[in-house]
């Protein structure tokens, strides 16, 4: 590729990205976008994810992805439903992190190093043991899901995926670096 047209498809792709992000700075590393909140949470159809375990079954609602304050990670709360041999169907809530990375091969974002930060049953009196057990058992999965399904992507039809240079999460913001 020639010096001019690497010129020109910066300039586009700068061009496009003024008019259709939120831009937060253009420097020498190239641009950077913010990514707010709301775009994190664009529903998937891959939601509900249903898992069978051999004594449970957990059912895995669309998660609401934020930032919190201070924080180097990417937050998500999640509802489910689980049932086991010893409990009947019981409504609950995780809250996980992980840490954002990017796969170009399909320009999205995923979480990486997942890990559950609270869970609350209201609705059932679990044993420490079994929630525990349910703990370990689930941390895996949802580890698989968010390396899976992306918690953002650039758009099919856009050629900005081909440029992102960074990923990361800065003043409890998510910030996408696209360059040469």
């Amino acid at each position: 590729m020639t010096i001019n047209k690497k010129l020109n498809t910066l300039l586009i792709v700068l061009m496009i990205t003024l008019f259709t992000g939120c831009v937060r700075d253009v420097g020498l590393n190239g641009l950077t976008m913010n990514v707010s909140d709301e775009q994190l949470n664009t529903p998937s159809s891959k939601f509900p994810i249903q898992e069978d375990f051999l004594l449970a079954n957990v059912e895995i609602n669309q998660p609401n992805i934020f930032i919190k304050d201070g924080e180097n990670r990417i937050s998500a709360k999640l509802d489910i439903n689980l049932s086991t041999i010893f409990i009947n169907k019981s409504a609950g809530k995780f809250e996980i992190s992980g840490v954002p990375y990017f796969k170009k091969e399909n320009s999205s974002i995923y979480l990486n190093d997942v890990t559950i930060e609270d869970i609350d049953f209201t609705d059932a009196k679990i044993d420490k043991n079994i929630l525990n057990s349910l703990t370990s058992n689930i941390k895996p999965i949802l580890d698989s899901i968010f390396k899976q399904i992306p918690i953002y992507t650039i758009e099919k039809d856009s050629f900005k995926g081909s440029f992102v240079k960074e990923v990361k999460i800065e003043d409890s913001e998510l910030l996408v670096t696209f360059g040469l």
